[in-house]
């Protein structure tokens, strides 16, 4: 049975930073159609935050993802590099153990995106990056329970996130800049539920690719 342990999470985060890096000409421009265009560049201060975190050393993984998530708060990221850095905060605080199985996994992942609640106020169709974070977090939650294998969860994780970001191209913004648009924003994709989608694409590709 496949489990989560320093190696697989590193792997992942460092293909979610090379995967982020190809896209930010996308993020940027997807950010132009409703916010300041800068998406994109917020994420690329986060993808190099987590190589950085990959090069040093560190025994304990659950301080090290901690430590990252500081690391991204102390950019000049705004709010998306703010919920960005609770995100990894939160997914850190959940590495109790050496390995964790689909239900140990799916509860960190849990930590992370309920501290991106807690910190933004936002919630599922306010077109905010949680409409991609939500879905996955609830279909990990629910594979968990289930008895699904962990690459088979992030997999299922993984079409949520892209669906939910999907789905915000006919939601009206409730939140930042776009915020100001109202119905205007209407038909464009919320970017940094885009960004989360890629996150989430990228975890899988990293599973599959070892198994």
């Amino acid at each position: 049975m496949t489990v989560l342990d320093s190696k697989l999470l590193f792997n992942m985060f460092e293909h979610a930073a090379e995967n982020i890096q190809q896209n930010i000409e996308l993020l940027n421009e997807l950010d132009g159609k409703t916010g300041d265009g800068d998406h994109g560049t917020t994420m690329l201060r986060v993808c190099h935050c987590i190589v950085d975190s990959l090069n040093r050393e560190e025994q304990d993984w659950s301080k090290k993802v901690d430590n990252l998530g500081w690391e991204i708060l102390s950019q000049d990221g705004g709010s998306a590099g703010m919920l960005v850095g609770n995100l990894f905060m939160g997914i850190g605080s959940g590495l109790v153990d050496d390995e964790l199985g689909p239900v140990g996994t799916a509860q960190a992942f849990k930590n992370g995106i309920d501290l991106v609640v807690k910190f933004s106020g936002a919630h599922q169709g306010d077109k905010t990056m949680l409409d991609a974070l939500i879905p996955a977090m609830q279909t990990m939650q629910e594979d968990a329970i289930s008895g699904v294998a962990l690459e088979d969860m992030f997999e299922h994780a993984a079409v949520a996130a892209r669906q939910g970001a999907e789905a915000t191209k006919e939601m009206v913004p409730k939140r930042g800049r776009a915020k100001n648009m109202g119905a205007r924003a209407v038909g464009h994709i919320d970017p940094g539920a885009v960004s989360m989608a890629i996150l989430f694409e990228s975890f899988d590709e990293a599973i599959h690719q070892v198994h």
